[in-house]
């Protein structure tokens, strides 16, 4: 969810409620990859390093990066990597693989610095609570950064506590055919929302930043001085679209285009798939646990 100047969507200690503190994302160690220090990427508002807040803001980061990485890296275990797979074809076209490159590497790279372009994301984490966040998980102002304006990804207090960003990629196992008692991911028959996680929330406000729709060649939004290259929601710009159910948006999203391709007697869709933040964020996890539990699809 973002707003550019306005919103689109929708207590920490004196001695951190005036500075930033320059950001050390914690990875996890179970992860293939792990996030080095940006001094482009600060904290603020979220306490000190030992603060929960801190923690869960930077692992949410961490992961992000990690699922990013996996669409880059990952093959199932028969081989077939994330272009060739139901992940994908959920939410994009062959058309789309290159810009889905470009955004995944970009979050990817961005983070953990391993690009030999040097490409670098700036923006500041944020914990500071507004008015914006009464029904939000995480907000992000997605114009482009100035001399004297730096990108912020908001994370509201329901980030911390709702049920959908209250795990990480690390809360459970990942014991394919599990028990019944087995505290693991791979549970046979579970709904898209079951395996949603705070860096998959993450990931999605990180589509939103200018700089990464850049690097993916989006054209702007053309809504003004402060045009900004990041993806929008479409649930948030179009009727018809579920804003409950992000992933089932950005599905019905991908099918409306294949629609009106087929028949340009049917309404174009107002953004293109690869112009939707939730598009990234579901094809992400979904390859993920498909790539860790050994499945095909993930059910809506």
């Amino acid at each position: 969810m973002t707003f550019i100047s306005s919103l689109l969507l929708g207590v920490t200690s004196l001695l951190y409620a005036a500075q930033t503190i320059t950001a050390v994302p914690y990875a996890s160690n179970s992860l293939a990859r792990a996030l080095v220090k940006r001094d482009q990427v600060d904290f603020e508002d979220c306490g000190g390093d030992d603060d929960d807040k801190r923690k869960r803001a930077g692992q949410a980061w961490s992961e992000a990066a990690n699922l990013a990485s996996y669409t880059i890296d990952g093959k199932l275990d028969d081989g077939t990597g994330f272009k060739d797979t139901n992940a994908f074809k959920h939410y994009f076209n062959d058309a789309d693989g290159d810009t889905t490159d470009k955004m995944y590497g970009g979050i990817q790279a961005g983070s953990s610095g391993d690009r030999g372009n040097g490409f670098q994301l700036k923006f500041i984490i944020t914990c500071k609570e507004t008015d914006d966040c009464k029904d939000s998980l995480a907000l992000t102002d997605a114009k482009p950064n100035k001399d004297d304006f730096t990108a912020k990804i908001r994370l509201c207090p329901k980030f911390f506590t709702d049920d959908r960003t209250k795990n990480f990629l690390t809360s459970k196992t990942l014991k394919r055919n599990p028990g019944r008692r087995d505290n693991s991911w791979c549970q046979p028959g579970q709904p898209f929302t079951f395996f949603e996680t705070a860096s998959h929330t993450f990931l999605h406000e990180m589509t939103h930043l200018d700089q990464l729709g850049v690097e993916a060649g989006l054209f702007p939004d053309n809504k003004g001085a402060d045009d900004t290259h990041g993806t929008e929601d479409i649930y948030q710009i179009a009727s018809g679209y579920d804003p409950g159910s992000p992933e089932k948006s950005s599905r019905k999203l991908k099918d409306n285009w294949t629609k009106y391709d087929k028949d340009n007697k049917n309404n174009k869709p107002e953004l293109q798939r690869t112009e939707n933040a939730e598009s990234y964020a579901a094809a992400a996890t979904e390859f993920y646990f498909q790539k860790n539990c050994g499945w095909d699809e993930i059910m809506e």
